[in-house]
């Protein structure tokens, strides 16, 4: 491939983004413009279990168009740790690196109002892609970027010197960021948390800002924008809609998961029936419920539907089934377990009208070394709900 091909097929990428309103800074737009999206993603999958596309495919075209497409690209798997297997037989495999959808990278860069000479901490090198953007826009001298993974640091190190890109790569845990070289103006995580780790609150600078995708299980497609003004100790600042999200930041390399994540236990002893008059399909698929019952339901995993059975898993075990088939206007309920989980949410769906149906933006984050947050319309307001978010 000479430099005249991908430069095209990468401007174009640039243009798309423009035009779909995820970019708008023009030296974003140069950034996308001039970095080699292909160059970082070798071979890839789409999704978890969709085709694979590779750099020595005999035929290149289509692995150049899924590189420059504004998808999420799977670069790395690892079997799940329990062993288990797909239905084939085949390993279980977890995605543990991707090079994110552009359009979301693009969306998240321009919230992050990077300025010159700004010196920015990356968490989760992964490809290296993003990190080639910002030292497009900042140079290098002044982008860190850590990775758990050394791997992939290496891998990620070769592809941005060949770019002439020498930034500060650290191998460590992203939640304890990289002391040694902040303070930072800027700290933006491509990998999901729960909760602002202590560690950024301390290495980021006076009117510094963060930008994360800040999640629980239930609700995963949102990022909060952080800010610290000047002369204070906490960061605060709203959620944002997003399509899309990040997996989730992990502090050991060997396990796919994060801490406590694991396949929810079997129904508990105890047993409760009842009946109910929330009909589980409006709820599963209305991603603002999602995000307050994840507020007020801790621990909460899952909330799916299969056939006739709407099912809500808890991380201790505890479990809800909900029949998809109304009688005389209300379904049966059965819970198991050591918490009544369906409960809370007939009380979160009370309270969200209460609340008049708040949206995503109502709600943001305050983060300290003493607390962190979630709240409704205001820090000092009535409503607040603790971090983590799971």
């Amino acid at each position: 491939m000479t430099d005249h091909d991908w430069v095209a097929l990468a401007r174009s990428l640039a243009a798309r983004l423009a035009q779909a309103g995820d970019l708008s800074d023009a030296r974003w737009i140069e950034a996308f413009s001039a970095t080699p999206r292909h160059l970082f993603v070798p071979r890839f999958r789409l999704g978890t279990d969709g085709p694979e596309y590779a750099a020595d495919d005999v035929d290149q075209a289509e692995w150049l168009a899924e590189a420059y497409s504004d998808k999420p690209l799977t670069t790395q798997s690892k079997p799940h740790p329990d062993g288990l297997t797909t239905v084939d037989g085949l390993p279980f495999l977890i995605p543990t690196s991707s090079s994110t959808g552009p359009g979301l990278m693009a969306r998240m860069l321009e919230m992050l109002d990077v300025r010159d000479r700004h010196r920015i901490l990356e968490i989760g090198t992964g490809t290296g892609y993003n990190a080639a953007l910002l030292c497009h826009r900042v140079g290098s001298d002044s982008v860190v970027s850590v990775e758990l993974d050394p791997t992939l640091v290496d891998l990620a190190r070769h592809r941005l010197s060949s770019l002439g890109c020498r930034p500060a790569l650290v191998v460590g845990d992203g939640a304890l960021g990289v002391a040694d070289h902040g303070p930072y103006d800027r700290i933006i995580a491509t990998a999901a948390v729960a909760d602002i780790p202590a560690a950024w609150i301390d290495q980021l600078a006076e009117n510094g800002k963060v930008v994360a995708n800040l999640r629980g299980e239930l609700s995963t497609g949102a990022v909060c924008v952080l800010a610290r003004s000047e002369g204070s100790s906490e960061l605060t600042g709203r959620f944002a809609p997003l399509e899309g999200h990040f997996m989730w930041s992990r502090p050991s390399v060997d396990n796919p998961l994060r801490p406590h994540q694991s396949p929810p236990s079997h129904r508990g002893s105890l047993v409760f029936h009842g009946r109910t008059a929330l009909n589980p399909a409006d709820l599963i698929g209305d991603d603002d419920f999602r995000f307050l019952l994840q507020l007020q339901l801790s621990g909460a995993e899952s909330f799916y539907a299969i056939g006739d059975t709407a099912t809500l898993l808890t991380s201790d075990g505890s479990r809800a089934e909900v029949g998809m088939l109304e009688a005389d206007g209300r379904r049966p309920v059965v819970q198991y377990g050591s918490r009544r989980i369906w409960d809370t949410v007939e009380a979160t769906a009370a309270l969200r009208r209460d609340l008049g149906n708040p949206a995503l933006d109502r709600y943001g984050v305050t983060a300290s070394k003493s607390a962190r947050f979630v709240w409704l319309d205001s820090p000092d307001g009535g409503y607040r709900w603790p971090l983590p978010l799971v």
